[in-house]
């Protein structure tokens, strides 16, 4: 077979690559106009780390053909895919797991250590402590927030806690009387910044994705806190108990009144496999199932999901299970939208954000409900949460 000669002449051009160069990457992706999300990665062989502070979230599986590099984001439905010339990657972000799937400009260059700028300016600011946090255009339930900072000459690292969970590890730097944080996780862009007033407040602005913007203030507060999150979502009067009915990935049905769960105590988590503060309250039930479900616990999730079509949300829920080593049902229960999800369990006030856990004691009566998750990156509060978390279950297992 004869191969034109054009297609021939272009082959001698396409630079091959059997892997992307090793060393810390720096990531841009434009979330609008005038503003990008920068974040950093390190590269090795055909692997990757995203990087966030502490925190290191490994891609495996890039592929490389001739100039061309897709990379596949872990748990979540998302890739980049790009052109790379060895020491850059100019492509798009695409996020397949919003309705309008976002495509979004993303460019990266090797061997780039810093994350917002090379020379931060001096700042004779030290950030360091516990902040109260207003969001301007939350519903008052959602307005008030905790804002946790760390910082170290001009890096700063932190993050915000709010009712319905926290913004992960946020990282970024002091310059001068600003600064910026931001995080990347494979799906959710977060970007942080602010203005240090001369009394010492913070007048900020958040920004997320493709298209939403909010303004922030703050001011120290050290002990600052969040409203009680065991009080926000509560079973309605004449209720005491939960039921429900939804199929799993392979379309079978399972429900609380399944032999499986019998004089057992349950944990159900309202969910979604979008949801980033989800994955981190998934990764801690995972890793204590074994040990609780010896003790008569069991666990199950109620995935509301953005794309409702069965293959994807199938797809979906066998990655997670996967990636994540799920071994206890993950149920589709239907729409994240809020209001529409609150119909699916009409037994409950409400569902004000992803996670929502329930806990149901052997009798099946509801105990106790706590909206969202202080996740590993807030420090002591994430490691109050699992004391309190485990004592309360221990206690159940006893009755």
């Amino acid at each position: 077979m004869r191969i034109p000669l054009l297609l021939l002449l272009m082959s001698f051009h396409l630079p091959a690559f059997s892997q992307l160069l090793p060393g810390i990457w720096r990531g841009e992706i434009t979330l609008n106009d005038s503003t990008s999300l920068p974040f950093n990665f390190q590269a090795y062989d055909k692997n990757l780390d995203l990087i966030n502070g502490e925190e290191r979230i490994n891609v495996q599986d890039i592929q490389l053909h001739n100039d061309s590099v897709i990379i596949p984001l872990p748990i979540f439905n998302t890739e980049f895919r790009c052109l790379s010339n060895g020491q850059s990657l100019s492509g798009n972000f695409y996020n397949y797991t919003r309705k309008n799937n976002n495509i979004l400009p993303f460019h990266a260059e090797q061997n780039v250590q810093y994350r917002f700028s090379e020379k931060p300016a001096p700042s004779s600011w030290n950030v360091t402590g516990r902040w109260q946090a207003i969001f301007d255009d939350e519903d008052p339930e959602s307005k008030m927030a905790v804002l946790i900072l760390q910082q170290n000459k001009n890096h700063l690292s932190g993050t915000f806690l709010t009712t319905t969970g926290d913004y992960r590890y946020l990282d970024g730097e002091v310059s001068g009387n600003q600064f910026s944080l931001s995080a990347f996780d494979g799906s959710h862009l977060f970007l942080f910044m602010a203005n240090i007033q001369k009394d010492g407040t913070l007048i900020g602005n958040f920004y997320s994705g493709s298209h939403y913007h909010e303004t922030w203030s703050a001011f120290r507060n050290e002990k600052a806190e969040l409203p009680d999150a065991e009080s926000l979502t509560f079973i309605k009067p004449g209720y005491d108990k939960l039921s429900f009915k939804f199929p799993n990935e392979y379309g079978d049905s399972i429900s609380l009144s399944d032999p499986q769960f019998s004089r057992k105590v349950v944990v159900v988590s309202l969910m979604g496999t979008w949801c980033p503060n989800c994955m981190d309250e998934t990764r801690f039930f995972t890793e204590i199932y074994p040990q609780y479900k010896s003790k008569g616990v069991e666990f199950i999730a109620l995935d509301y999901e953005r794309v409702l079509d069965s293959a994807s949300v199938s797809k979906s829920i066998r990655k997670l299970k996967q990636q994540l080593g799920v071994e206890y049902p993950v149920l589709f229960a239907g729409t994240n939208d809020r209001t529409e999800a609150a119909r699916t369990l009409p037994m409950l006030n409400r569902i004000l954000g992803y996670p929502t856990t329930i806990i149901i004691d052997k009798k099946g009566i509801v105990r106790k409900i706590h909206t969202g998750f202080s996740g590993p990156a807030t420090g002591t509060d994430f490691i109050a949460f699992k004391e309190s978390f485990l004592r309360f279950l221990d206690t159940l297992v006893q009755e």
